[in-house]
């Protein structure tokens, strides 16, 4: 009980003392209307006194005002930020986009330009999948029978032989790759004119087969198409050959392949319709008639 009344009496004086200085505060006031050169030093004391309970009364709206403000900026920090950020990534899929499309147009590009240098007819397709299991070595292009595609039609691209055309149906068509242990393609040995077989070894790897072990070859001799067998056009590279084993016993010599093609990072191919057999003669005859153009037309 004692503790309760005095702290009553403490709030009662501090009270009372409150209300005494307001009461002076309109006493002086009143005082300094009427008399205002005999009351300017207790209109001093007054304020000595007051200002301290001011500064004291205005420190908590400072702060209050203070801390809304900050946080109100933070807020609109927060709000610019989550706007800026969607802006990056915005532009970051825009650059994205016009990277793809400008690496798009190389390769089209690219392709374009060995369709105008091959002699044969070829139509543009584009890889939309890949075979997942191991059975087979196999890409699916969107071309089909409605495209004019057929079963062993030869597939290329700038790079050299991709494999041949596998089954096929009215929009699509499955492409056996070079790679493939069922793959065969007649192939000679450029350098040396060495004929033999390309079969597939799987992963990035072929080899080739029934290679005399008389005929001279060597690694780094580059491999291309013989032309013979009806879909493949001559000249076209394959690959070239990283290993050379003659040591065994029979007439056949073994070598392995690597693909100029890499068949892991096809986008697009060439599916060759038709094409029709150069002979040499035929060749000799085309470069003379070039050679007669531009003689005329330097004069």
């Amino acid at each position: 009980m004692r503790i309760r009344d005095l702290f009553l009496f403490r709030r009662h004086n501090l009270l009372s003392f409150i209300i005494l200085l307001f009461m002076l505060a309109l006493i002086l006031m009143s005082l300094r209307i009427k008399q205002r050169g005999t009351v300017e030093w207790m209109d001093s004391i007054l304020m000595e006194i007051c200002s301290p309970i001011q500064k004291i009364s205005n420190f908590p709206i400072k702060i209050t005002k203070k801390i809304f403000n900050e946080y109100i900026l933070l807020l609109n920090v927060k709000k610019e930020n989550e706007l800026l950020k969607r802006r990056i990534l915005e532009l970051e899929r825009e650059n994205n986009q016009l990277r793809e499309m400008a690496l798009a147009y190389g390769r089209l590009k690219h392709l374009l330009d060995f369709k105008e240098r091959i002699s044969t007819s070829v139509m543009a397709a584009e890889v939309i999948a890949r075979d997942p299991t191991s059975w087979f070595r196999s890409i699916t292009i969107n071309r089909g029978e409605k495209d004019g595609i057929k079963k062993g039609m030869a597939v290329i691209s700038p790079k050299g032989v991709v494999g041949h055309v596998l089954k096929t149906s009215p929009n699509h068509s499955i492409v056996l790759l070079i790679t493939d242990y069922n793959c065969a393609i007649d192939a000679i040995v450029q350098r040396t004119r060495a004929k033999a077989i390309v079969e597939g070894l799987g992963e990035n790897r072929c080899q080739l087969k029934y290679l005399l072990r008389t005929e001279e070859v060597s690694p780094g001799d580059i491999v291309v198409t013989s032309g013979l067998g009806g879909n493949f056009p001559k000249g076209i590279m394959i690959g070239q050959i990283k290993k050379v084993d003659n040591q065994g016993h029979g007439i056949f010599q073994y070598a392995e392949l690597i693909p100029n093609v890499d068949i892991q990072k096809l986008e697009e191919v060439l599916v060759v319709k038709e094409f029709t057999s150069v002979s040499s003669e035929d060749k000799v005859k085309k470069i003379e008639e070039k050679a007669k153009k531009t003689k005329k037309n330097k004069r």
